[in-house]
């Protein structure tokens, strides 16, 4: 019996250091070494944000996990987390307003 809870125990952690690692080779979105801000983001004013939501023209992007998205999040906001953001950006209109938090 110890020799299959060994090679079980193995196994599981064979593969958490894969995930690990896949996690670790995720793609990098380029950042502004001055901004240190992703490249093309840009700084709006709470009241312009205010504006934009009030006027649906806006669109709130929670990219925490689900669990913390669960815990709390901004009024009207969705959760896509970060690890599955470029496939649904990908489909957005490209004339939408996006925030993400």
């Amino acid at each position: 019996m110890k020799p299959i809870v060994t090679i079980v125990s193995l196994i599981a952690a064979i593969l958490g250091t894969t995930s690990s690692f896949a996690a670790q080779a995720q793609p990098r979105y380029p950042v502004d070494p001055q901004t240190k801000w992703a490249v093309g983001a840009k700084q709006t004013l709470a009241k312009e944000l205010k504006k934009r939501l009030d006027a649906g023209k806006i669109l709130i992007i929670d990219v925490r996990p689900p669990a913390s998205f669960e815990k709390e999040t901004l009024p009207g906001a969705i959760n896509i987390p970060l690890e599955e953001l470029e496939g649904h950006l990908k489909k957005m209109a490209k004339d939408t307003y996006i925030v993400f938090t």
